[in-house]
């Protein structure tokens, strides 16, 4: 029977003391003041260089929502999307503050850095209190090219993983506060569910990872009333911070919305009689007449155009019915759209192949392109093996779940390696663990032979898959 009281639950144990000393003394740590400063000047330099150099693709279809949002419009459509809010809101702050919207793009440097000094704290924990790992997994952040790109284009990619990493921090928090007197952990659950919210405004496919945190907050503890409690708490503070925009959207657009309606257009996009379609470079559909190419191959967009969310329903009708059509095609692009999701290049590459950081020397490019698909490669292969050998308990519980719920969203609709931007940060935690004590992963190995199972299927189903597109980054070499 559940206790009657919360100060009758049996106390967690608390945190190792190197973890609550590097909680708090993080701000004094030498190699992370470092990597704050590397990472400063990678974001700072393009940011200051190329200021306002355009837009690609999705970034001018910010812009103009942006543009409707500071006329007086408030949230719009867009070619029959409904997007979620929170970028374009801010976006057109920007633009009714300082004339512009690119004014947000200091912001997300500043929001790139606050996620060095969260990657390290979550690291901290991951490893049970190692300094070393924390420094490792900061630097991974502070000097990955794929993050730094974001973080000075007009993507809502770097913004979101803070609203990330931040609740996934507190929620940790949380835990270790749930036996402890006061309130504070009332307060961190209340914090984590706000900015669960958040993200839900910022992502429509957050959404569904909210009973994941609910579950991370009770996982190991069923036992205990104040974990449910906490994760109550996430559930409400998380619906009263979507309600007021979804009530908004929902009178708007004439019919239920929570955050955003675009799964219709995602069917469309990965399943259909054309392959799955994606933006990157070398793997996807470029151009504007390319794109008109592919569409032709296809069934034609179905519902009004004019009426986002008619047509949002009629495409994600049409979508399962063509699942339903073709069960075995349906299938076999599951590992093609794990593969798009997991390419080691990212826009970065399609932005240098096509000039867009003009001035640059061509090695340079190179360079760029190359450390770009060799530091995606590194996360995403070393963090999985790490998250293989080194993890445990609720964190690990928590990160496999939001990983893997990732990837069955993109298996089903369609990928693009854009998608994978706030899910390396959890990956290099783990790189980072690994990394940081080689000996330590190899006497879990011995300690536990599971792992070694485990660790078998993790390379044998991940390598093929992030390598698959390796090649497509160079024009010489294209493909395997």
């Amino acid at each position: 029977m559940l206790s009657a009281e919360p100060s009758q639950a049996p106390p967690a144990a608390a945190p190792p003391e190197p973890v609550a000393a590097l909680d708090a003394g993080w701000r004094a740590d030498p190699v992370l003041r470092a990597a704050l400063v590397a990472g400063l000047l990678l974001r700072a330099t393009p940011g200051l260089l190329w200021v306002a150099d355009g837009c690609v693709r999705d970034e001018c279809t910010y812009i103009k929502l942006a543009a409707r949002f500071a006329a007086g419009e408030g949230m719009t459509g867009s070619a029959g999307w409904i997007w979620a809010p929170g970028y374009p809101v801010l976006l057109g702050l920007a633009q009714l503050v300082f004339g512009v919207p690119h004014a947000i793009k200091p912001f997300q440097v500043a929001a790139g850095l606050v996620n060095v000094v969260l990657v390290y704290l979550l690291a901290a924990r991951a490893s049970e209190g190692s300094r070393r790992a924390a420094r490792i997994a900061a630097w991974l952040y502070a000097i990955s090219l794929h993050m730094a790109f974001f973080s000075v284009r007009l993507w809502s990619e770097v913004l979101y993983s803070t609203l990330l990493l931040g609740a996934l921090l507190l929620l940790l928090r949380a835990r270790e506060a749930v036996g402890a007197p006061g309130a504070a952990w009332l307060r961190r659950a209340a914090a984590v569910g706000a900015m669960a919210g958040g993200a839900v405004l910022f992502r429509g496919v957050a959404t569904y990872m909210l009973p994941l945190l609910m579950v991370g907050l009770v996982w190991g503890r069923l036992g205990l009333r104040r974990a449910y409690l906490q994760a109550g708490l996430v559930a409400a503070l998380a619906t009263a911070v979507v309600a007021p925009y979804s009530a908004y959207a929902t009178h708007k657009f004439g019919g239920f919305i929570l955050s955003d309606r675009t799964m219709g257009q995602m069917m469309w996009l990965g399943n259909n009689d054309f392959e799955p379609i994606t933006f990157d470079y070398g793997n996807g559909q470029l151009s504007k007449r390319a794109f008109s190419r592919t569409k032709a191959k296809g069934r034609r967009p179905c519902g009004d155009k004019h009426d986002p969310l008619d047509r949002d329903r009629c495409q994600a009708e049409a979508g399962r019915r063509w699942i339903q059509a073709h069960p075995a095609e349906f299938l076999r692009r599951i590992p093609q759209r794990l593969a798009q999701l997991t390419n080691p290049h990212s826009l970065l590459t399609r932005h240098l192949r096509w000039g867009k950081f003009k001035g640059m020397p061509q090695w340079l490019d190179e360079l760029l392109i190359l450390g770009g698909a060799l530091g995606s490669t590194l996360t995403m292969v070393g963090g999985a093996a790490g998250l293989a050998i080194r993890g445990k308990g609720a964190q690990s519980a928590l990160f496999s779940s939001i990983l893997l719920y990732h990837c069955a969203a993109i298996a089903a609709l369609a990928g693009l390696s854009r998608y994978r931007v706030p899910l390396e940060p959890l990956l290099m935690v783990y790189a980072a663990t690994l990394l940081a004590d080689p000996a330590a992963a190899a006497a879990a190995l011995r300690a536990q032979p599971y792992r070694i199972a485990l660790l078998t299927v993790i390379l044998a189903i991940g390598l093929p898959l992030v390598l698959a597109y390796l090649p497509s980054g160079w024009p010489w070499w294209g493909r395997w």
